[in-house]
């Protein structure tokens, strides 16, 4: 059994996304307080792009922030579909390399390859202070799909996942371990599609990703919008 999960509610994503940033910004000055320095991992998508800016506008020690994506497609990264595009544009303290980003692009043309890059830059890195994440209506959270091969409940637990989403781009995904170990974590989501699936894990035969992230025993905070 997992821990509590905290339900935030709003009547709209822009409110529900200006909730969390102010959360997160809470989180981070706490912990530059006591430990000097913090870890985030945030989404891509179109859904965190407003609170992505809201958080970046925020006054806080970003020199001593470590970003990266939860999942990354294996595209360039200037790319319309690349996460850390979408990140870069949104998100202020990026943009103006005011904040330290470990990027899953530019470890070369095999994706075996960057994962391995990836895993052993991970290794050397404390578990995950905060943890913003995405949900899809099938369920799935970063790049850690129902029923694909990344084998979202498989161990061990290497750091990072290669996902292989039938014709769409492979993909590079924090592992299982890497979401599930943040110190806090949170989903954002909107819609009563979600809010469903969030709400009939128990009622599942078979688990779905985003189950991980229910089953915490340190909780989890969910950021939902109607719309």
């Amino acid at each position: 059994m997992g821990g509590t999960i905290a339900w935030h509610r709003f009547a709209t994503l822009a409110d529900a996304s200006e909730a969390l940033a102010e959360a997160v910004s809470i989180r981070l000055r706490a912990l530059l307080a006591g430990q000097g320095r913090a870890s985030l991992a945030v989404p891509g998508g179109t859904t965190p792009s407003r609170f992505l800016a809201a958080l970046g506008a925020i006054d806080l020690a970003w020199e001593d922030v470590t970003l990266l994506p939860t999942d990354e497609r294996f595209v360039a990264a200037d790319d319309a579909a690349s996460n850390e595009r979408m990140i870069r544009e949104q998100f202020a303290p990026l943009r103006d390399g005011r904040v330290t980003f470990l990027s899953f692009h530019g470890h070369g043309s095999d994706i075996e390859a960057a994962a391995a890059v990836l895993c052993a830059e991970l290794a050397e890195a404390p578990p995950l202070d905060l943890l913003v994440s995405g949900m899809g209506t099938d369920g799935h959270i970063a790049s850690l799909f129902p029923g694909g091969e990344s084998g979202f409940s498989a161990a061990p637990d290497s750091g990072i996942v290669i996902a292989r989403p039938p014709g769409l781009p492979p993909r590079l995904s924090l592992s299982p371990g890497r979401l599930t170990g943040a110190g806090w974590a949170s989903l954002l989501v909107s819609g009563a599609v979600k809010e469903a699936v969030l709400k009939t894990a128990a009622e599942r035969a078979s688990p779905l990703p985003v189950d991980l992230l229910l089953a915490r025993g340190q909780g989890l905070d969910v950021y939902w919008a109607k719309e």
